[in-house]
């Protein structure tokens, strides 16, 4: 009897591994990735740089906060140039816009910062905008 490979004797296996791989590569949950991830870097600045260290110049550099806020900036960097192999720079920059709801949302809910009524009407319109920018790029994808 013939030995078989893992690929003969597990074929659902690898499949799925295939199908999860190609999902998450999706140009536009790259994109998303990206925005969040970007979104999530300047919370973790602020909270860095807001940290007293009693070191003088550049002495917030030693944070870790900081250096967090780097790493999310740098790998949001890839996924949005992996996003931008497929995706059209006019859909995906202003998809980037919802980055301003994100942070004005993640101000308010880590670090305690208030959004006033017209800001709140601002992140509505920002939202608004996404979504009719978004709208067509889904449609124009369905039919390819």
């Amino acid at each position: 009897m013939e030995p078989q490979n893992e690929q003969h004797r597990f074929p659902l296996q690898n499949e799925s591994h295939g199908t999860r791989r190609r999902r998450f590569l999706h140009p536009y949950l790259q994109l998303s990735i990206s925005i969040i991830l970007t979104a999530a870097a300047q919370i973790f600045l602020k909270i860095g740089v807001d940290i007293r260290l009693g070191a003088p110049g550049y002495g917030f550099l030693v944070s870790l906060w900081i250096w967090t806020g780097i790493s999310a900036i740098l790998l949001s960097l890839f996924s949005w140039l992996y996003a931008l192999k497929s995706v059209p720079l006019i859909v995906a920059f202003n998809l980037a816009a919802t980055n301003h709801i994100l942070v004005a949302i993640g101000a308010w809910a880590f670090l305690g910062e208030k959004i006033t009524q017209q800001r709140w009407l601002g992140i509505c319109l920002v939202a608004l905008g996404a979504f009719f920018i978004a709208r067509p790029s889904i449609r124009a994808e369905e039919k390819l």
